[in-house]
Parts: C-alpha cells; structure tokens; sequence
C-alpha cells in the first residue's frame, strides 16, 4: 500500500466524520426535559444587556426570552397557542432564596387577557434555578410551571331559610390548567455560577397538563403542553457584587448552546480512529513485507554459498 493511497483513506475518514457532525449540528434540537447532550456547552464570551423581553429579581436573577405556550384546554385535539408577553411582570413570589434556599431561586411572571365570556383571566410562568455546589459550582434550570386560568364564573351562595338573595355573597368559580415539568432528571443546561446561559435556538419544554378547581381540586388530566423558547438567556445566582462590577442590568459572560458540543467531537473522533487504524495496518503490512524481503534474500545469499 503506497503513501498516497493511505493520504486518500484518511482524507476520506476525516471527511466522514466532519460530515456527520454537520448532519448533526443541523439536526440538532433542544428538548426539555427530554433533551439532548445539551447540557456540554461550549464557551462564547458575550455580553448582552437585559432589556425589553427581559425580567430580573432583585439583581440575582435575569432572564430573556421569547416564550409561546401550546396547551389544550380539554381532551379534544383543539390546542391553544398563547404567547408570553413582554409587559409581564415580575410576581413578588420570585425569590432569591426560595424556601429560604441558597440553592433555589425562581422568577415567576405574570399577566392577564381579557376574555368575552368570563372577563379577566390571569395567568403565570415559573421558572425554577438549582445551584449545584461541585468544584467548579454549576446552576441549571431544575424546573418549569404554570398556572393558567382558563373561565371564571361568579356564582350565588346557598340561600339560607329567610334570607333575601340579594343578601347572598357570590364567589368565583374558576377553572385552571396547571402545568409543570416536575424536577427535571437528569438536570440540563448545567453552567458553570458566574456565568449566563445563552441559546438562539428553539427550545421546548414539555409538561404535564391538569384541569384543577379554584380551591385546588384535580378535575381532568389533559394532553401535555408544549412551551416553546427562544432567545433565551439566564443568569441565576449572580453574585452581590455585581451590580458594581457590571452596569445595571446586564448578563454575565455567556455559555452558548450554539458553540460545538462534546457530541459533536464523536464523528471526529471515529473518523480519526479509523485513519489510524488505517494507518497501524499499512504499517503492519509494511514491516511484513520488508521481513519477507530480507528472508527471501537470506535464503538465496544461503543457497548461493552452498552452490
């Protein structure tokens, strides 16, 4: 096997391998929390200022995004697209410390749409941050809920004997989706503390679905709904400090999801493989082929002398 040949062969796997990588980063989609390798990211050193879609708790938290939920309000396969609005606010249930928990923070929103039959609806997105202590200490997203209502009537109380019905106290009844991921295992999107998470891509979170009461009674499962982000950025966790070290407010040196995964390394890594065990077995055949030269011309240098 000549050099040129085996040049061919290696050019060859490397190609296969940078090819399928390809395939993959255009295939590449991030799920929640049924997600792929995501969770190994590479580094891009970004600074993005909090603005507009964006949202913080105190200065320990910043999210941003563009968010779109798919639910189903019943068991028909009617599905209800809403998206997050930018105007929504921040609820004073966000915590630093949830639970007074320095491992847990979490950054509610909340807003309302107007309904024609039932008025004012309310609604709310939660998402859930865990700090895991490791050396170096990583944060992820641990969790996702949400609470949408879906109707609200008012109804009259039970009329007691003598009493007029315009002395009755009506109440609301309303109807609310609830909806979460549960604690995501494995968790995902694991970033190093001090750092932001920073993905352009399409990501979905899938959750579970349920009917509930006002008071909290489970009425119906529903099919699971479908959260859709993108342009999202976190930074949880951020130090005390920071609002001196960096302008108000401002995300911390991202990690994108974008920037080639260990995933990725794997075609090339395979294609490398086979290059050297092409190479081991030129060698092979090379270091067999000069033994055999050398003995063959022993044996007629011996078949000389003896003549």
């Amino acid at each position: 096997m000549s050099a040129s040949i085996f040049l061919i062969l290696l050019a060859i796997c490397l190609l296969c391998g940078e090819q399928v990588a390809g395939d993959q980063e255009q295939e590449h989609q991030l799920v929640l929390p049924l997600l792929s390798d995501s969770s190994q990211l590479g580094d891009a050193q970004l600074v993005f200022s909090a603005e507009s879609d964006s949202w913080m708790v105190e200065n320990c938290l910043a999210v941003k995004m563009v968010a779109q939920m798919k639910l189903y309000p019943n068991n028909s396969n009617i599905v209800v697209t809403k998206n997050i609005p930018a105007l929504a606010k921040v609820s004073p249930t966000s915590s630093c410390s949830y639970v007074n928990s320095t491992t847990t923070q979490v950054l509610t929103l909340e807003w309302s749409e107007a309904d024609p039959s039932s008025g004012i609806l309310s609604r709310n997105l939660s998402l859930y941050f865990y700090l895991n202590n490791t050396i170096p200490p990583m944060y992820t997203v641990s969790m996702v809920t949400s609470m949408y209502q879906l109707s609200r009537n008012k109804v009259l109380g039970k009329m007691s004997p003598g009493q007029n019905t315009t002395d009755l106290e009506s109440k609301s009844d309303s109807k609310f989706i609830r909806m979460t991921t549960t604690t995501m295992n494995p968790l995902q999107f694991m970033v190093p503390k001090n750092r932001s998470f920073l993905c352009e891509e399409s990501l979905t979170v899938e959750m579970m679905a349920e009917l509930i009461t006002t008071d909290g009674t489970p009425d119906e499962k529903l099919q699971k709904a479908m959260l859709t982000i993108s342009s999202f950025q976190f930074d949880a966790f951020r130090p005390t400090t920071l609002s001196t070290i960096l302008p108000s407010p401002q995300f911390q040196p991202a990690t994108s999801c974008s920037s080639p995964s260990a995933t990725d390394l794997v075609p090339i890594v395979v294609g490398c493989s086979l290059a050297g065990l092409v190479f081991f077995i030129m060698v092979g055949y090379l270091v067999g082929r000069r033994k055999a030269e050398v003995k063959g011309c022993a044996t007629v240098v011996e078949q000389g002398e003896v003549e």
